[in-house]
């Protein structure tokens, strides 16, 4: 895998506990309110219909010392920027979280 061809998406990208200068990488508006999970952001990436793998185990480096834990390294598309993706991933786990407290709260 040559780093040139591929993003790392931390989760701390998406904690709405994070500030910016501790790593999230969303507006506050579009961040998660509890941390996401590695599993989350998976379903999300693959939602999307992205090519990517997981790194679970990997910690943030400018976090290293709490969690959230885990990243996926998504192969980079023509059209799309770092920036633009980071926004993509942040809707759908928004709307994966939605759909779950929809489920919690109808049964």
């Amino acid at each position: 895998m040559d780093k040139k061809d591929y993003w790392i998406i931390w989760t701390v990208y998406f904690d709405s506990s994070k500030s910016r200068s501790f790593g999230r990488k969303v507006p506050s508006s579009m961040a998660v309110r509890s941390p996401p999970t590695i599993e989350e952001l998976v379903k999300a990436v693959s939602n999307l219909g992205l090519e990517f793998e997981v790194h679970a185990d990997k910690r943030h480096p400018g976090n290293w010392f709490e969690g959230p834990h885990g990243c996926v390294v998504i192969k980079k598309r023509n059209g799309v920027n770092k920036r633009k993706l980071v926004l993509m991933i942040a809707k759908e786990l928004i709307r994966i979280r939605q759909s779950i407290m929809q489920v919690k709260g109808g049964a």
